[in-house]
């Protein structure tokens, strides 16, 4: 799409002027007649809201409508801001045709410059939707009618979508948009106030492509197929070695249900087939407890209190083939329970918080006809604290585990989210049954590339930030000396271990440190 956008953009170019200015006749209807087709130019589409791109569509096939543009130009200046939008005419294949494009270039007008959208549009109304106005508070109310009959400020609705959005959370998101006014100078803002889903749907294991100079590839990649009514189906593939001891190569499906009967019930289930393949070292450290194939099966409810807090229960019923001493299968089923909860909120001016905190149990027994006798226990908790483009982020990790459980039970560190600079392999090849770790990461905002839509339909930013982070962990078996290790790095990418991203990590160790180069992509 982006490449025809560059072929008609220098075909307008190389087009005389005559042909590329729109001329109005017969009360708006222009005399060339049928609009053979309309898109936009100078820009991805993708970044352009699903109203307006549906709204442009619908052009083809009409007779061209001097005014329909214009609101339409309207609505995307309003959208996007830092570009100047005009309206380009094209001849089509036929006399009687014409093409329109919609251009979009980067306006190079100081702040306040007449070329600025917020300077070039009143605001003919605002409105919300989805939501009953009388019961926001005043404050907000007075803040939006004060944007009637002034020229748009981007800063100010954006301020007002914060507010809306601190004051409706968390059983809802709100969207802005613009559509087109009473006349072509004018446009209506509106703040659509959408319902969040209460139970998210859940990976896993958890998407990503990424590389380990010391670990080589991983991936897990899933196709979500939509049933409708807060269902899906889930079909994967995966070769991992990043979350695990083992390197896991198989597939997984499932089958999600976030809304059973009310908004606050989902059930999932889900199966997997993999085949391990292991390290030297792991095998070398722990030959008994190598297997060779893992099939999982795992039901589970899900009960929300709010879209911010729920609690997950479940069984995991999985059979190993165990390698040594003899090939043998062993069951490890276990009875397991999570607790999540997420919550974003602002404070004044561009502040920003959001905390994140899990807790996992699983626990084999003989009840279960488990081989594996075990109880685990999980904690993880990331703050990261935002303002403006400065982001710190502080993670914490814990876990202790008591039995006999199999390999990928087990916990450890070094990869590319945890001990980064360190290998795996190196600090604890056979895992350990008690781990704790730490990060501290600061990020500040670097060139922007791009946006993408995401699971709430609202448009994300796709930055290349930079950060320097520190961290700090020890794993090992109980009775056992554990020691503490460090590492300090640098990179790019999202501030929240989200989105693509470049790094390079340094154990701090007395000698023989290497550096660790990770990227990759975490979904």
């Amino acid at each position: 799409m982006r490449a025809m956008s560059y072929v008609v953009l220098i075909g307008m170019l190389l087009s005389p002027f005559s042909l590329v200015r729109a001329e109005t006749q017969q009360g708006g209807i222009n005399a060339r007649g049928i609009v053979e087709s309309a898109e936009i130019s100078g820009i991805d589409e993708d970044e352009i809201s699903q109203d307006i791109r549906d709204a442009v569509r619908k052009l083809t096939g009409q007779a061209f409508d001097q005014q329909v543009t214009d609101a339409l130009v309207a609505r995307i200046q309003a959208e996007r801001p830092e570009f100047a939008a005009t309206t380009r005419l094209l001849p089509g294949n036929r006399s009687d045709r014409v093409k329109v494009v919609f251009l979009l270039e980067k306006s190079n007008g100081e702040p306040g410059a007449e070329a600025n959208v917020n300077s070039r549009y009143t605001v003919e109304r605002v409105e919300v939707q989805g939501f009953d106005e009388s019961k926001l508070s005043q404050s907000i109310r007075d803040e939006m009618q004060k944007l009637v009959g002034e020229k748009l400020d981007q800063d100010k609705a954006n301020d007002i979508q914060h507010r809306l959005e601190d004051e409706l959370r968390p059983k809802h998101y709100v969207i802005r948009r613009v559509a087109k006014g009473s006349d072509r100078r004018h446009i209506v803002l509106i703040y659509e106030a959408r319902t969040v889903r209460w139970i998210p749907f859940i990976a896993q294991p958890p998407q990503h492509i990424v590389y380990h100079s010391k670990q080589n590839f991983s991936a897990v990649v899933n196709a979500p197929i939509p049933l409708g009514s807060g269902g899906r189906l889930v079909l994967g593939l995966a070769d991992d070695q990043d979350e695990l001891l083992e390197r896991f190569a198989g597939f997984n499906m499932g089958f999600e249900m976030t809304k059973v009967g009310t908004d606050r019930v989902g059930v999932a289930l889900r199966y997997s087939r993999y085949h391990e393949r292991w390290q030297p070292s792991t095998v070398s450290a722990g030959p008994t407890n190598i297997y060779r194939e893992r099939t999982n099966f795992e039901p589970a409810i899900t009960f929300a209190f709010d879209p911010r807090l729920r609690v997950t229960a479940g069984v995991s019923f999985s059979e190993l083939q165990m390698q040594y001493p003899a090939i043998h299968r062993a069951n490890a089923n276990a009875a397991i329970a999570s607790l999540n909860f997420q919550n974003v909120w602002r404070k004044a001016g561009d502040d920003r918080h959001s905390l994140r905190a899990n807790y996992d149990f699983r626990a084999g027994t003989h009840e279960l006809d488990s081989d594996f006798i075990y109880t685990r226990h999980f904690v993880h908790t990331q703050y990261v604290y935002s303002h403006g483009e400065n982001k710190l982020l502080v993670g914490f990790t814990a876990g202790v585990l008591a039995g006999n459980a199999p390999l990928v039970d087990r916990f450890s560190l070094g990869d590319t989210s945890t001990l980064r600079g360190w290998n795996k392999f190196d600090v604890a090849p056979l895992g350990g049954n008690r781990v704790v770790h730490g990060t501290l990461q600061y990020g500040i905002g670097g060139p922007h590339i791009g946006t993408f839509t995401n699971d709430k339909g609202r448009k994300d930013r796709i930055d290349f930030d930079l950060h320097v982070f520190y961290d700090v962990g020890a794993v090992g078996d109980r009775g056992s000396p554990i020691q503490a290790r460090h590492s300090v790095g640098f990179g790019v990418g999202p501030s929240d271990f989200s989105g693509f991203f470049l790094e390079l990590g340094f154990p701090i160790r007395s000698s023989h440190v290497a550096p660790t180069f990770m990227m990759g992509f975490r979904f």
